[in-house]
């Protein structure tokens, strides 16, 4: 048994992007220094873009979230558990986004300091403000940053999607296994949370959405 969504009007629904920056997606990055296989999120990076370009076109709002490790900031469950932060710490290239995916002034960024984006950020002010009750997820982190946020949107009242071919996980055992916790991360979400769409799928309907 599975549960369902509402079809997401572009009028009523932002696409969020989680956490696409150079140290969780470069080779050059810090989770790849630290052993992660990032194949499949750079894989991502394509389409994810296509989608961008796609919903700014048909006047979607667009949120980006940037995870920053900042020991001042972090919860103290998060220090105890990382240490002392080493990856996307603020004011580095690790942790801008891709060159690809950046943002324009318009859009909003959004400074988090751990998985979900709406704890602890202005996200849920910002998106009622503009009338939205749906929120389109991409990024990484299926099973962690994208899943928590979407977990959190559900939990506060808002309609979930999951853009399937949009998101993308990082394992230190290779792509089977970010294969896998994807493949398990949408699960969760297609079963407990909301709906997983591919992003053809999604830019139909904010095509035909009134």
């Amino acid at each position: 048994m599975t549960g369902s969504a509402k079809t997401p009007n572009r009028r009523r629904t932002a696409l969020v992007i989680v956490d696409m920056q150079n140290d969780f997606v470069s080779s050059a990055g810090a989770m790849a220094r630290f052993g992660f296989d990032v194949s499949d999120v750079q894989a991502i990076v394509a389409a994810l873009g296509r989608l961008l370009d796609a919903a700014r076109q048909a006047g979607v709002p667009v949120f980006h979230t940037r995870m920053v490790n900042d020991a001042r900031r972090n919860a103290p469950s998060w220090t105890a558990f990382w240490g002392d932060p080493a990856v996307t710490l603020p004011g580095t290239w690790g942790a801008e986004f891709i060159p690809s995916l950046t943002t324009l002034p318009t859009e909003i960024v959004v400074d988090k300091y751990g998985y979900g984006a709406f704890t602890g950020t202005s996200l849920e002010t910002a998106l009622r403000a503009l009338g939205v009750d749906t929120v389109a997820v991409a990024g990484t982190g299926p099973n962690i940053c994208s899943g928590d946020t979407m977990h959190q949107a559900f939990a506060l009242g808002f309609h979930v999607i999951a853009i399937s071919d949009c998101l993308a996980c990082f394992s230190r055992l290779g792509r089977d296994h970010s294969a896998k916790m994807k493949e398990v991360g949408l699960y969760v979400i297609e079963n407990h949370y909301g709906r997983v769409m591919e992003s053809a799928d999604i830019l139909r309907a904010w095509t035909e959405a009134t």
